[in-house]
C-alpha cells in the first residue's frame, strides 16, 4: 500500500491528483499500471473514467466524513448533477466554492486556497509533502493573464477570477472531485488526530508489570473460553425464519438488533433508529444530531419489509447478516441487499464474550449503499 501511494503521487501529483486515505486501492494500482505501460495520458484516463462514473456511488462519503461538507450537501449534489451530465463549466466553479467554504469553516479562519492554511494531519496519507499540500500549491498558482488555451488543472484563481476561460472539461472537474474526497479524509483524520496519538503512545508505552501480568491472566482465560466456542452453520428457513420475531431469536441473539432496526424504521421512530445505526451517522457527535440526520435520510422512505438471506457466524463475538430490504419512495419500489456485521461489545465498545453477559450486540453497516437510493 505504501509503495503504491508513493508511486501514485510521484506519477500524478504534478498533473493535479493525489492519493488519499480512502482512495480505492484497485483504482490507484490500475492508474499506476496504465501510466507505466502507456504513459501519463493513459494513466489519467483510468482516473477520469472512475470520477466520471463510479464516484457517483460514494458521494455520501463526503457528508458522512466531514461536517463542513454535510452542511453543503445539497449544493454538492447540484454540482455533481452538473458534473455527471458533462456540464463542466457549471460544476467546476461550484466545486471550487464548496471546497474553499468547507475548509474555511473547518479551520475557522482560512479557505483551502488561502496562504498559510495547514492541510497536514498526524499519520495521514493526504498530509504528506507530495500529496494534499502540493495540490494546494499547484491549484493556487497566480494566473495574471487572460488565457484562452485549455487548462487541465483547476487553477482556482484563474477560474474564479475570470482569467482561465477554457476550463470546462472533464480533467478539471474530475480533479475537483478527487480533491473534495481528499479534503474530507483530511478533516476526518484531523478530527481523530488526538485520539490516534493517544492510542499510539499507549501502545508504545508499556503498562506496569503488575498490570501486564493481570492482563495476561485475563487474556489466557478468555482464550480458553473462546477455544470452547463452536461455530454453528445457521440455515435461514430451517434454524431461523427469514422474517423472524424476537421470540424466534432465543438462541441467535445477534439477530435481535437487526429486527429492532427495521421495526424502528417501520414505525418511523428515527431517534431509536439512529441509535441502532449509530455508525452510519458517526460524523455527528451528538445523539440529537444523529437522529436529525437519520430522519432526513429515512423519512422519505416508506418501509415495506425485510427478509434475512444469510447468517454467518464469523466468531464468537461477530456475525455477518445479509438482509433484503424493501421500501418505497413516492410510489417507486426499491429492493436492496444490505450487509451488516453484528458485534458483541462492552461499554467501552471493545469486543466482549457474549456468554459473560457484560455487553450488547451492535450493528456495523458493512455494505449498505442501497440505502442511499431514492
Amino acid at each position: 500500500m505504501e509503495k503504491s501511494i508513493i508511486l501514485f503521487n510521484s506519477y500524478f501529483t504534478d498533473l493535479g491528483w493525489c492519493a488519499y486515505d480512502s482512495m480505492n486501492t484497485s483504482l490507484m494500482n490500475a492508474a499506476i499500471s496504465k501510466y507505466e505501460s502507456s504513459g501519463a495520458d493513459a494513466g489519467e484516463e483510468v482516473l477520469l473514467n472512475y470520477y466520471k462514473t463510479d464516484a457517483r456511488e460514494i458521494i455520501h462519503w463526503l457528508k458522512n466524513k466531514a461536517e463542513p461538507f454535510a452542511q453543503r450537501y445539497e449544493l454538492i449534489q447540484k454540482a455533481f448533477d452538473d458534473h455527471f451530465e458533462g456540464r463542466y463549466y457549471a460544476s467546476v466553479p461550484l466545486f471550487l466554492i464548496i471546497i474553499d467554504g468547507a475548509v474555511n469553516d473547518y479551520t475557522k479562519s482560512k479557505g483551502f486556497f488561502a496562504e498559510g492554511t495547514d492541510v497536514t494531519a498526524w499519520d495521514c496519507l493526504v498530509g504528506c509533502s507530495d500529496g494534499l499540500t502540493k495540490m494546494k500549491g499547484i491549484f493556487n498558482k497566480g494566473r495574471n493573464k487572460t488565457n484562452h488555451e485549455e487548462i487541465r488543472v483547476p487553477y482556482r484563481n484563474g477560474i474564479l477570477h475570470g482569467r482561465d476561460l477554457n476550463y470546462g472539461n472533464e480533467y478539471v472537474s474530475c480533479k475537483c472531485v478527487a480533491l473534495m474526497f481528499a479534503l474530507a479524509d483530511w478533516m476526518s483524520m484531523k478530527d481523530s488526530e488526538e485520539r490516534r496519538k493517544a492510542k499510539f503512545e499507549k501502545e508504545n508505552n508499556p503498562p506496569p508489570i503488575s498490570e501486564s501480568i493481570k492482563k495476561l491472566k485475563e487474556n489466557a482465560l478468555e482464550r480458553e473460553e473462546i477455544s470452547r466456542w463452536t461455530k454453528r452453520n445457521v440455515i435461514v428457513g430451517v434454524d431461523i425464519p427469514s422474517n423472524p420475531t424476537i421470540e424466534d431469536c432465543e438462541k441467535y441473539q445477534y439477530i435481535v438488533p437487526v429486527i429492532k432496526t427495521f421495526d424502528a424504521w417501520k414505525s418511523k421512530n428515527y431517534g431509536t433508529l439512529s441509535l441502532y445505526l449509530k455508525r452510519l451517522f458517526s460524523y455527528e457527535n451528538s445523539e440529537k444530531k444523529r437522529a436529525g440526520e437519520c430522519r432526513q435520510m429515512f423519512s422519505p422512505k416508506n418501509f415495506c419489509s425485510f427478509e434475512i438471506k444469510e447468517i454467518e457466524e464469523r466468531g464468537c463475538s461477530m456475525t455477518r447478516i445479509l438482509v433484503q430490504a424493501d421500501w418505497e419512495v413516492n410510489g417507486k419500489h426499491f429492493s436492496e441487499p444490505l450487509e451488516f456485521g453484528v458485534l458483541y461489545q462492552d461499554k467501552n465498545e471493545k469486543p466482549a464474550l457474549p456468554w459473560r453477559g457484560n455487553g450488547t450486540w451492535c450493528l456495523i453497516p458493512w455494505k449498505v449503499q442501497g440505502l442511499y437510493k431514492m
